[in-house]
């Protein structure tokens, strides 16, 4: 629930063990590594020789992954069958892999070039399909000279208006078929008209197409021997694909071997790499989270030194940037991950907010999105997603719909119908309670993250930000009072204590106009105000306080989406009762019923998500997330995750 601490960790190994304390740090998969130049003094470092030595597994790894590559085959992997001191002949096995790939190599080969005819072949069974009716031949196409031919499509909403407009033009027009989105077309005119041809074409949004003028004979014909030249390709594509598995099962045995402790070596080297040396004895630097470097450290062997550090001390020392790692426990927060990191990743020591953005986002969307029925689909929806192997979407999407589902009740909502009792209140009766409860719990979010700066001011240490910055301390005690006086003129017609929430209003003020040098003198650094500090200072003491208002009224939305759906559903509902009288009116108002729940569940539920990522992001966000942070990486045996 929170980002982890880190360690800057320092191994001292002796030679004869680098391998096997490499292999085990791959294996813990949290170990980030960092040049060890960068954090030692220079007089130590300046005895240290960086490790130059070539993998020697490289070329043996590239051969062996070129031909999994090529036979679209991935080896079970597992860690515990790696031995680094089981004796391996690298040249033989490098040779048995060139032999293998120069085996199925032509084979490969072949099969992308068929695979690219066939694609080919496709596209011109799609274009003589559009094609069908004419009786021409297409070869003749290519042969006319003194006419500019051009062939596409235009959207057949806009297929009228371009009839229309090229009338008075030396343009001919003729529409050879029809799809469900598009009128395909034949265009002529004269290459002298050809530019502004193109220009009102271009208006009606025409996208130009190729003619397959290199196959002679009508549509028709073409048609016939395509389908035959496709049944072929891909009767060659199998063969193809048949000789290349059977190269890969005859060595299956071989490569199922050998795969792990290529791998295994291969990572170890490039890790080592990140070392450095004394003679004897080799560094290597890096990060880890202190839980996992005292585990490691009681783990670790009596001939290898592990030295920690704490992140905080090297980072203000060093002022080197520490690598952020995460930790949300279960997978409802861990779900919300993704939502956090789109924004970006907590600086080391800031809070994270992801624990936060769950609860938060999720009642947003179901305040404004309040139905049962339709939070019921989202749900499905969303657990779709999740078996799918979308699962933090689709953890998103199912806690949002259960809110859905959650405000449903309280609406007496059930896919726009007031089938139950409301339990709180019913949106389109209830207005102003509705606005008035979309209003204040915005001002407490407000307020919250708020908060949550003053909270992260104390952990780094920065007095400006904690106690003097809008969203400090200054800023709490200009926007809690100036939110109480005016609530309470709007409600109660008059304010208490107005002379102290004066006073208090324009103290915070001075103090946030003054939040620079009073933050330097906290901090006991020398008074800089710098050029140009009262022009900036102003500026952004105004920029602050249409910020608080306008931020506060953002939150209006929630009550207004909460009304745009009762009313959608409402304008939907009558469209379908108006049609029932007429002629076959029962199947429109089933239509009309069935498009009208189409788009209250998704067009609104998008606009619904993508309205509560804004308040989250700019609302809430901008209080106190800074987002500067770089994700932790750990070293493994993926290469995708190598730093």
């Amino acid at each position: 629930m929170a980002v982890s601490r880190m360690d800057n960790v320092t191994f001292v190994v002796p030679r004869e063990r680098v391998e096997d304390n490499n292999l085990k740090i791959i294996e813990a998969a949290s170990f980030e590594p960092h040049y060890v130049e960068e954090i030692l003094d220079n007089e130590i470092t300046s005895s240290l020789s960086k490790v130059q030595s070539e993998n020697p597994y490289r070329q043996v790894y590239t051969e062996m992954m070129n031909f999994l590559k090529m036979s679209e085959y991935k080896p079970p992997f597992d860690e515990k069958e790696i031995n680094l001191y089981e004796p391996i002949d690298i040249d033989s096995i490098e040779k048995k892999f060139k032999l293998m790939n120069e085996g199925i190599r032509n084979f490969f080969n072949r099969k992308n070039e068929l695979t690219k005819q066939l694609k080919d072949y496709e596209n011109v069974l799609f274009h003589v399909n559009i094609l069908a009716n004419l009786k021409i031949d297409l070869g003749d196409l290519s042969q006319i000279n003194r006419i500019k031919l051009i062939f596409g499509r235009v959207p057949i909403r806009n297929y009228d208006n371009l009839i229309e407009s090229s009338l008075k033009d030396p343009i001919l027009i003729l529409e050879v078929n029809r799809d469900r989105d598009n009128s395909w077309l034949f265009v002529f005119t004269s290459p002298d008209f050809e530019e502004a041809a193109r220009k009102i074409l271009q208006s009606a949004y025409f996208e130009e197409d190729t003619l397959p003028v290199d196959y002679t004979g009508t549509p028709k014909e073409v048609k016939s021997r395509i389908e035959s030249l496709i049944e072929i390709t891909k009767i060659s594509i199998n063969e193809n694909d048949f000789a290349i598995k059977k190269v890969l099962y005859s060595n299956k045995e071989f490569i199922e071997k050998y795969y792990p402790i290529i791998l295994g070596h291969k990572r170890v080297y490039d890790l080592h790499s990140f070392s450095s040396s004394t003679g004897s004895l080799y560094l290597l630097n890096g990060w880890m989270p202190s839980k996992e470097a005292k585990k490691f450290f009681e783990e670790t062997e009596e001939d290898v030194l592990m030295i920690n550090e704490s992140a905080e001390k090297i980072s203000k020392q060093k002022k080197i940037e520490v690598p952020v790692k995460v930790e949300n426990r279960g997978g409802w927060l861990k779900g919300f991950e993704f939502v956090t990191k789109m924004f970006g990743i907590p600086s080391y020591g800031e809070i994270d907010p992801t624990p936060f953005v769950a609860a938060f986002f999720t009642f947003m969307f179901g305040f404004m999105l309040g139905d049962v029925g339709h939070g019921a689909i989202l749900f499905l929806f969303g657990y779709f997603m999740y078996k799918k192997g979308s699962k933090q979407f689709g953890t998103v999407m199912m806690s949002a719909a259960s809110a859905s589902i959650f405000f449903g009740f309280m609406y007496g909502s059930v896919f726009g119908f007031e089938w139950l009792p409301a339990i709180w209140l019913r949106p389109i009766i209830q207005i102003n309670q509705l606005m008035i409860v979309g209003i204040y719990y915005g001002i407490g979010m407000i307020s919250f993250g708020m908060i949550l700066n003053i909270i992260n001011g104390f952990r780094q240490r920065n007095w400006e930000k904690a106690f003097f910055s809008p969203e400090g301390i200054a800023g709490l005690v200009f926007y809690w009072p100036a939110v109480i006086a005016v609530s309470f003129y709007l409600f109660e017609g008059k304010v208490p204590y107005m002379n102290l929430i004066i006073v208090l209003i324009i103290v915070s003020l001075i103090v946030m106009l003054l939040k620079k040098p009073l933050g330097q003198i906290v901090s006991g650094e020398k008074i800089n105000l710098g050029e140009g500090f009262w022009v900036e200072t102003g500026f952004g003491m105004f920029d602050t306080l249409i910020s608080f208002l306008s931020n506060a009224i953002s939150y209006v939305r929630l009550a207004a989406f909460a009304l745009t759906h009762e009313a959608l559903f409402e304008a939907f509902w009558i469209m379908t009762l108006m049609v029932l009288p007429a002629r076959g009116g029962d199947v429109w108002a089933i239509l009309i019923f069935l498009m009208g729940q189409l788009i209250l569940v998704g067009l609104e539920g998008l606009v619904v998500f993508i309205q509560s990522l804004r308040l989250t992001y700019y609302e809430f966000f901008t209080k106190f997330f800074e987002a500067g942070g770089r994700e932790f990486h750990p070293f493994t045996f993926s290469e995708e995750k190598r730093v």
